[in-house]
C-alpha cells in the first residue's frame, strides 16, 4: 500500500496533464498541416512563375529572331539594290567611255581626211 499510494498520486497528476496536452497536440498537428499546405501552394506558385517566365523568355527569343531575320532580309535587299546601282553605273561609265572613244576616233579620222586633202592640194600646187 505504501508503494501504491505514490503511484496513484503520480498517475493522478500525469493523467490530467496528458489530457490537457491532447488539445495542444491537436493544435500543433493542425498548424503543421496548414504549414504543409502553405509550402505546397508556395511551391506550386513558384513552378507557375518559373513556367510563365520561361514562356515569356521564349516569346522574346522568337521575337528577337524574327527581328534579326527581318534585318537580314532588309540588308540583303539593300545589298541587291546597291549591286544593281553599281552595275548600272558601270554600264553607264562603259557606254560613256565607248562614246568618247568613238568621238575621238571620228575626230582623228576627220583630221586624217583633212590632212590628206591638204597633202593632195599641196601636191597639186
Amino acid at each position: 500500500m505504501k508503494r501504491t499510494l505514490p503511484l496513484l498520486a503520480a498517475a493522478a497528476l500525469v493523467l490530467p496533464l496528458a489530457a490537457c496536452n491532447e488539445p495542444a497536440r491537436d493544435d500543433a498537428q493542425a498548424h503543421y498541416e496548414r504549414a504543409g499546405e502553405h509550402a505546397e501552394n508556395a511551391a506550386a506558385e513558384a513552378v507557375d512563375a518559373a513556367q510563365a517566365a520561361t514562356d515569356a523568355a521564349a516569346i522574346q527569343a522568337r521575337e528577337a529572331a524574327d527581328r534579326s531575320g527581318q534585318a537580314l532580309d532588309a540588308a540583303a535587299a539593300n545589298t541587291r539594290e546597291a549591286a544593281d546601282r553599281a552595275g548600272d553605273a558601270a554600264r553607264d561609265a562603259t557606254a560613256r567611255a565607248a562614246d568618247a572613244t568613238a568621238d575621238a576616233a571620228e575626230r582623228t579620222a576627220q583630221e586624217a581626211r583633212e590632212a590628206a586633202a591638204r597633202a593632195r592640194d599641196d601636191a597639186d600646187n
